[in-house]
């Protein structure tokens, strides 16, 4: 076997992991309004109903998709003190 045959294999195969974990655990957020469970494609942001255990992308048309926005925001503080003690005058 060649010298860089076994890394390269050994990166492959942890590539595959990261790719069928992600595709496991992470490539869906499930989100429920009003008694309904949505699944959101974090890629492709298609979004099924879940009805009795399957993703039904069908019905998900303009009308009946959730009502729900999700947003992030960013907010700087800054916060600054000034002590002025009196002057101090002398007397003549």
């Amino acid at each position: 076997m060649v010298a860089w045959a076994a890394p390269a294999l050994y990166g492959a195969g942890a590539l595959i992991a990261v790719l069928v974990v992600f595709q496991l655990f992470f490539r869906y957020q499930y989100i429920e309004t009003d008694g309904v469970l949505w699944r959101v494609d974090r890629i492709t942001q298609q979004t099924c109903r879940i009805t009795l255990g399957k993703a039904d992308c069908a019905s998900a048309v303009a009308d009946t998709k959730p009502k729900f926005s999700t947003s992030t925001s960013t907010s700087i503080s800054l916060s600054t003190s000034v002590s002025l003690k009196p002057a101090l005058h002398k007397k003549h």
